[in-house]
């Protein structure tokens, strides 16, 4: 066993910890996620630094943070949430304040998240914080601005967000029914972001994705990387964003090294 220079002991874990932590911080920023296929790569991969407009369906988009996740280790500080949990977060002050809601989706103050009181709350924390837009279905005349308050507290942080697209309902005016997110704002905001679409297809098995070594063996307690990562592969594909004949109206930010 190594010793500091004070004569503490240093305590390694060992890889079979690695691999329960990093399945259970995976659970931690999207539950399910670690049931997803594995890949041999992706082109997130290189990009956790920066602001990215994504298109692409949830089990495609679980396979790629997975893969992303198992690279990046069990301390890596990422969540996903979605359009309809920024807006019952932003909602969450009015309930305490005893304001009336006019929300489907929240209609019940017991429905309303104390544990994320402000959006503040929900937003600022996380190293990467990736929202899934078309989950809000009911009304709600403030639902763009709410995503263009997330957006803008992101930026003031300086840490990077994902904003993702469904390819089934994508965010766009004309659009049925409405998108709730939309609003020439939200279109201008996110147009100088990189825009990347996931493809949805099986392929050949992935290979096994290596951190801090091999992991062999574990059960459901403690998980092996190669457990984590499913048995099937899921492509993907840069193609151009849909509005790339505008001109960017702001430079893409970068945030350190990925």
């Amino acid at each position: 066993m190594e010793e500091t220079h004070y004569g503490l002991p240093i305590t390694t874990p060992c890889l079979c910890a690695i691999a329960r932590d990093t399945y259970r911080n995976l659970e931690r920023g999207w539950r399910g996620i670690t049931s997803a296929p594995r890949i041999p790569e992706s082109p997130l991969t290189g990009k956790l630094t920066q602001d990215l407009y994504l298109r692409a369906n949830d089990s495609t988009l679980k396979t790629h943070l997975k893969h992303v996740g198992i690279k990046m280790g069990r301390n890596w500080s990422f969540l996903v949430t979605t359009d309809a949990g920024l807006m019952t977060a932003w909602l969450a002050s009015a309930v305490l304040k005893g304001e009336k809601i006019f929300d489907q989706d929240v209609s019940e103050a017991a429905s309303v998240s104390l544990e994320k009181l402000t959006l503040l709350d929900l937003v600022e924390p996380p190293g990467l914080l990736v929202i899934r837009l078309g989950v809000k279905f009911a009304k709600n005349a403030a639902m763009a601005d709410v995503l263009l308050e997330a957006l803008a507290l992101r930026d003031h942080e300086n840490k990077p967000t994902w904003v993702v697209d469904q390819p089934g309902h994508r965010l766009d005016a004309a659009t049925e029914p409405p998108h709730r997110c939309y609003s020439p704002e939200v279109v201008a905001y996110l147009q100088p972001w990189d825009f990347l679409a996931l493809d949805d297809h099986e392929d050949s098995p992935g290979l096994k994705i290596e951190m801090m070594g091999g992991v062999n063996g574990g059960g459901p307690e403690a998980p092996s990387l190669s457990s984590m990562q499913g048995n099937f592969s899921s492509g993907a594909r840069q193609v151009p964003r849909p509005d790339a004949s505008a001109e960017p109206q702001k430079r893409k930010k970068y945030r350190g090294n990925s």
